[in-house]
C-alpha cells in the first residue's frame, strides 16, 4: 500500500466513523483543536496525521485508534482485480504497464 493510498483509506474510515457518530466536520475539528478544513483534508487523504492526532481523532468520533487504520488487504485485492482485468485484454505489455502506472498515480 502506498503512502497516499494509506492516508486516503484512513480518511475514508474517519469520515465513515464521523458520520456514524452523527458529527459534523466542524464538531470533530473543535474537539481535536483543528480547523474544519483540516478535517476535510484528512478525510480526503490530502493532510497526513501524526500519531497523537490519530488518538485524538479516534476519541472524537468514538472509535479506538486501530479502528481507523486501513487494512492493507483491501488494496491488494484491488491490485489483483486490475491484473485479472489486464490479463483478459489483448494488448502489448508496454500498454499494460502504462495502465498500471496510471492507476498507481491515481491511487497516490
Amino acid at each position: 500500500m502506498g503512502m497516499d493510498q494509506l492516508y486516503r483509506e484512513f480518511g475514508r474510515l474517519l469520515r465513515q466513523r464521523r458520520k456514524d457518530a452523527h458529527l459534523s466536520q466542524d464538531e470533530v475539528a473543535n474537539s481535536v483543536g483543528l480547523a474544519r478544513t483540516s478535517i476535510t483534508n484528512i478525510e480526503t487523504g490530502r493532510q497526513h496525521v501524526s500519531l497523537h492526532a490519530l488518538y485524538a481523532l479516534a476519541n472524537a468520533v468514538g472509535a479506538r485508534p486501530h479502528e481507523l487504520l486501513p487494512d492493507s488487504g483491501i488494496l491488494l485485492q484491488e491490485d489483483a482485480r486490475l491484473e485479472r482485468a489486464l490479463d483478459k485484454r489483448v494488448m502489448a505489455e508496454d500498454e499494460k504497464d502504462w495502465i498500471r502506472r496510471l492507476v498507481s498515480k491515481t491511487r497516490g
